[in-house]
């Protein structure tokens, strides 16, 4: 299994996805970016099995999506996630929406989670055999440029 970049999630646009513009709504896009980020979490061990194990999760407290092209009912959706970044504290990530029958990305989004006590509820440091299995996991996603629109900031161009 190929391990960077990460790609498990792809579905088709079923019909209810679609909205009287008829393209798929907004709100679809946010969910298979959610879906997607759950399924990198578990990728990570980050999941379920972490937190019961540890008591700790992350939250997620930034996100920004970027819709580029739209998606058609029975289009191919495929999600690339990559994890950009760690510290102590946070962890920063980015997933690419695809549609593979068409060839092009559709849309992006980028999301700044934290690390969490469950017990205290508060941002807490990951243990430290945790946070170098990410680095090194993050050292391997260095190696790939960047995805285009990283870091992008909402804002009108001055003219």
């Amino acid at each position: 299994m190929e391990l960077y970049p990460f790609r498990k999630y792809s579905t088709k646009v079923p019909a209810d996805w679609v909205d009287f513009n008829g393209h798929m709504n907004t709100k679809y896009y946010g969910l298979v970016i959610y879906d997607a980020h759950i399924d990198f979490t578990e990728h990570l061990d980050l999941g379920e099995r972490y937190r019961y194990a540890n008591n700790c999760s992350k939250a997620l407290v930034e996100s920004h999506c970027i819709f580029e092209r739209e998606l058609c009912e029975d289009d191919e959706i495929e999600v690339v996630s990559w994890l950009l970044s760690v510290d102590e504290k946070r962890l920063h990530t980015f997933h690419e929406i695809y549609c593979t029958n068409k060839g092009y990305r559709a849309a992006a989004g980028e999301h700044l989670d934290v690390h969490i006590d469950l017990e205290t509820r508060r941002v807490s440091p990951f243990p430290k055999d945790v946070l170098q299995r990410l680095q090194s996991i993050e050292e391997e996603y260095a190696k790939f440029p960047k995805p285009d629109k990283v870091g992008n900031t909402i804002k009108i161009p001055v003219k």
